[in-house]
């Protein structure tokens, strides 16, 4: 199995992201996406690609810590994506070239959802580090 097969499952290991993506897609339920919250994704394994299509009625905040998404927009700790929601005939779907092993999602405004494929590496989630500012990862 290719899985099995892998020598390292260091986070840095360059041939871990160019095999082929384990695929992993879920979304949330209807409403589940509000204002007041945020929703994370924790995948089981470190990611090689996001594809994110806001389904839902109002804008989509993604970002890479609670912290993130949660912050007013235009604030120092405001590290978010906006993804325009399908009903503004906007483009409602971003893909991101990113490894990390979750992600958040919170609205602008009422509720909304989503719809996520992530490609996968072997690479288990507990060998990838913290994204934070506090590890040095500044803008997350």
């Amino acid at each position: 199995m290719a899985l099995k097969s892998v020598s390292k499952a260091d986070p840095n290991y360059v041939p871990n992201y160019q095999l082929a993506a384990i695929p992993f897609v879920t979304s949330s339920a209807a409403g589940e996406v509000k204002n007041g919250s945020t929703t994370e994704i924790h995948f089981p394994f470190v990611t090689k690609y996001l594809k994110i299509n806001n389904t839902g009625a109002e804008p989509l905040k993604v970002g890479f810590t609670n912290t993130g998404v949660s912050a007013a927009a235009g604030t120092a700790a405001s590290n978010f994506f906006i993804i325009p929601n399908a009903a503004a005939g906007d483009v409602c779907i971003q893909e991101f070239d990113v490894r990390c092993k979750s992600i958040f999602f919170r609205s602008t405004t009422n509720t909304t959802d989503f719809s996520l494929f992530a490609g996968l590496t072997p690479i288990g989630s507990g060998s990838f580090p913290e994204l934070s500012s506090a590890n040095g990862f500044e803008g997350v």
